[in-house]
């Protein structure tokens, strides 16, 4: 008798395992490409105070407009990140953060789709007050965003802690949380730190002039057995000769390694002077990429503060855009004039020879 019952309640649970797996749930829904679309901007809206998800750890404060700029067939595009503050614009590069954001939102992925109703809309705090994306195929200076292309973002849904509510076009959806979730750090998170960045390819050409002196090198590097590229400096100026290796590399060693130390609306910069564009730059750092990309750093009179001395920097990205003023470290400053001045006094390289094995 007792195996009887146990049987039946055996299958009982099998019935109802059966029809709970068959049934349409949004967290087992298999996961569905929402839209592939190309955007060249993305805006974001900070979430006002009075939103009812969850606010810790804080959004960053400001509206942020970033921009995806071509660069030609077959080169890696420029991303920018613009932002107001205090009526003031700031443009600068932007960083992996931003690349990124494109590359979610242009394939968007949810598993779930369902028209929205005001009392979902209630449950998962989806309303005017949430964070939000605009999205645009323009990136001009001046982009209209239009409210069919905004993303409205809530709380968690569904047992899937890795995907949030979000409204667009009147329609709930489920993509990851990390599409959002990078917004919850400073502004200044979304800005590249590293003055001379590269994606691909090697730093074809350096030109350093100010101080007196002018220095330019040319690098022929070629790929070796293991696909990585060996450089090949010779100086340009004065004297044509072929560098010690050491050299030549040490000099692009330290511009790689040139970076951002503050930007002047970032929280616990020193209160740094405003400096005009027009200030005329005591050097000038122009950097040639082998896929014909250019960077343009000038590089101001020092400025001294009780935290230390620092250098203004304007950055440029001819002839794609230009950047707000940034700051850096003197010491940084030396070491590239260290470098350069290795490379003026430098002898000719003699090769060794290549012995045939």
């Amino acid at each position: 008798m007792k195996q009887k019952i146990t049987l039946v309640l055996l299958a009982f649970l099998g019935l109802f395992l059966l029809f709970y797996l068959m049934e349409d749930h949004p967290e087992n829904i298999s996961e569905t490409n929402y839209w592939k679309e190309d955007w060249k901007s993305i805006q974001y809206n900070p979430p006002k105070p009075d939103w009812c998800g969850n606010l810790v750890p804080s959004f960053a404060e400001h509206q942020m407009v970033f921009r995806k700029i071509p660069r030609g067939w077959n080169e890696p595009a420029l991303y920018t990140v613009t932002t107001h503050v205090n009526g003031n614009e700031v443009f600068y590069e932007g960083n992996y953060n931003v690349k990124n954001s494109f590359s979610e939102l242009s394939v968007l992925k949810t598993k779930l789709i369902e028209s929205s109703t005001d009392e979902i809309k209630k449950t998962y705090c989806l309303s005017e007050s949430s964070p939000s994306l605009f999205l645009s195929e323009e990136n001009g200076k001046e982009i209209k965003f239009q409210a069919n292309k905004q993303l409205l973002f809530g709380k968690k849904i569904g047992a899937d802690d890795g995907r949030i509510a979000v409204l667009v076009n009147n329609e709930i959806i489920a993509p990851y949380q990390y599409i959002i979730e990078k917004f919850r750090t400073p502004v200044s998170n979304f800005r590249e730190k590293m003055y001379v960045t590269m994606s691909e390819g090697f730093i074809q050409e350096l030109k350093f002039s100010g101080q007196g002196i002018l220095v330019q090198v040319e690098n022929r590097a070629k790929k070796n057995q293991y696909n990585v590229y060996v450089n090949d400096w010779s100086r340009t100026t004065g004297e044509r000769i072929v560098l010690p290796p050491d050299v030549g590399n040490q000099w692009e060693s330290v511009v790689k390694g040139l970076k951002v130390e503050f930007y002047p609306d970032e929280t616990g910069a020193p209160k740094f002077p405003t400096i005009s564009e027009k200030t005329s730059p005591e050097a000038i750092l122009d950097v040639t990429i082998s896929n014909g990309n250019k960077i343009r750093l000038s590089l101001l009179p020092v400025w001294e503060s009780e935290q230390g001395k620092w250098r203004p920097v304007f950055r440029q990205f001819p002839p794609h855009f230009d950047e707000s003023i940034s700051w850096m470290k003197e010491e940084s400053f030396q070491n590239l004039v260290n470098a350069v001045m290795k490379v003026k006094s430098a002898s000719r390289y003699e090769r060794p020879n290549q012995k045939i094995q």
